[in-house]
Parts: structure tokens; sequence; C-alpha cells
């Protein structure tokens, strides 16, 4: 969703800025399990999607084309990233929680679209005025000297 008048992702922002602010208010090494897991979760998806689409659409063009065994091994690294902590019992907590964060941020996703869809514009915009003939940006040539404003003769 991009604020078109600003040209800038505000829920994303939004979200950012409160997890920015999450450093102030907790212990950074409890927090770092925490969004790594999650980080890696989306390498594992990316790499897990990427094999997907060259088995499906094999024949489709792509402008850079990784090697099977390159995606392979890249999609086993990150599965192994978000699975160890798992087994060190002073991470596991800080990891499920990370990983209990991506079914909340999907839920708090649903909702947006639901509501852009049920109330048919976006949340995030400011409703637009028709513009009328009065209000052109473009200078008629009429009315005042710009060169009379700036005191030049």
């Amino acid at each position: 969703i991009v604020n078109p008048t600003l040209k800038t992702p505000i829920p994303a922002l939004m979200v950012l800025c409160t997890t920015m602010s999450l450093y102030l208010a907790v212990d950074v090494n409890v927090l770092i399990p925490c969004l790594s897991t999650v980080e890696w979760s989306f390498y594992c998806l990316t790499f897990s999607s990427l094999l997907y689409l060259r088995f499906k659409d094999s024949k489709a063009h792509r402008p850079v084309k990784v090697p099977l065994v390159i995606a392979v091994f890249l999609l086993f690294v990150s599965f192994g990233f978000v699975i160890l902590p798992l087994f060190n019992a002073s991470s596991r907590i800080p990891v499920l929680i990370g990983m209990s964060s991506l079914p909340i941020g999907c839920v708090l996703y649903g909702m947006l679209c639901m509501t852009r869809y049920y109330f048919g514009s976006d949340v995030w915009e400011k409703p637009r005025k028709p513009r009328s003939n009065s209000d052109s940006s473009i200078d008629s040539g009429h009315g005042s000297d710009s060169s009379s404003e700036l005191g030049v003769k």
C-alpha cells in the first residue's frame, strides 16, 4: 500500500519504526535471535520458491539464472539456520517468539487488505477533491509580474 501523495509505503514504515523501537525497549541479545530467525526463514522461502519456479515454469525467460546446485545448497543452509537454534535451550524461546510474529503479521496484513477491499479505497490515502478549472497549476500569463515580485527591473 503506497501513499500516492508522499510516494512512500506508510504501513511498512509504521511497522519498521515499531520494530526499531523494540531495540530501545528490549535487550538486544534477546531481539537478535528473534529477528535473525525470521530473516533466515524468508531466505528459505525465497530459495524454495526459486526451485519451485525453476521446475514449474522452466521455459520462462530469466535475466539471471542461478545454478541449481547453488540454490539447493542455500536452501539447506537457510533451513539449517531456522531449525538449529531450536535445539539450543537458551535460544529456543526467542526463536519461537520470532516465529510466532509471522502469523501475527499475516493476520494484520490480511485485515488491512480486507478493509481496503470492503471500503473500496486505500485506508492510508487522503480523499481527493475534484479539481476545478480555477485551480490550475499552470500560470496563464496574467496577473502579477514575477520579476517585479523579486525586485528586478
